[in-house]
């Protein structure tokens, strides 16, 4: 039986402000010097801690990509790859540990990383992009997510996108906020996709 993860789609086409945002799944033997490239960001080590060796870092993306309980992405602008997401089903992922998880949540793990779109304005089109993607093509009624709370970034989009911070949860690697973002919520702010 297919998980929810695993009946997201491949592929997802978004457009905003004339500029053409997309998700392509993680084929990994193409994809992985351009991950490995990325974890190795300084930008992105601060956040993702994980600067690791080639083999290691290849054997966590090949545990990652046969885990069926998340779908790996490639973010696009104008067809350029210039990010990662990870999409996970939240009740059946650690995150289920420090919140009651409805069944159908859906949770993310996001980063730029091509530093020349860092910070240009693309962030709040993509969380946009990421819910709709989300909401479109599962029966999640929210989304989940858990950034560090010394990430900034979400706190400028969270109105916006109706991202709403819940507490704050202690992991063994960093504090973060709990940020949930309800289904009815979203479209109100945003809108229905035409």
């Amino acid at each position: 039986m297919e998980t929810i993860s695993q009946k997201l789609p491949q592929r997802f086409i978004y457009h905003e402000k004339n500029i053409r945002y997309g998700l392509r799944e993680v084929i990994l033997n193409q994809d992985f010097p351009l991950l490995y490239k990325w974890m190795h960001e300084p930008h992105v080590i601060q956040q993702w801690q994980m600067d690791k060796p080639e083999l290691e870092l290849k054997v966590y993306f090949e545990r990652m990509s046969v885990d069926d309980h998340q779908r790996l992405y490639i973010i696009q602008i104008n067809d350029r790859d210039i990010g990662y997401l990870e999409i996970y089903e939240a009740a059946r992922d650690r995150l289920g540990l420090y919140y009651s998880a409805d069944s159908s949540d859906l949770g993310w793990h996001i980063l730029f990383g091509e530093t020349d779109v860092v910070g240009q304005g693309h962030f709040r089109a993509v969380m946009r992009m990421m819910s709709y993607f989300i909401f479109e093509n599962s029966s999640a009624k929210k989304i989940v997510g858990e950034p560090d709370e010394n990430v900034k970034s979400y706190s400028y989009v969270e109105k916006e996108i109706a991202f709403e911070p819940q507490c704050k949860i202690q992991l063994p690697e960093k504090v973060a906020v709990l940020y949930h973002c309800f289904r009815e919520k979203f479209y109100q702010k945003n809108g229905h996709l035409s």
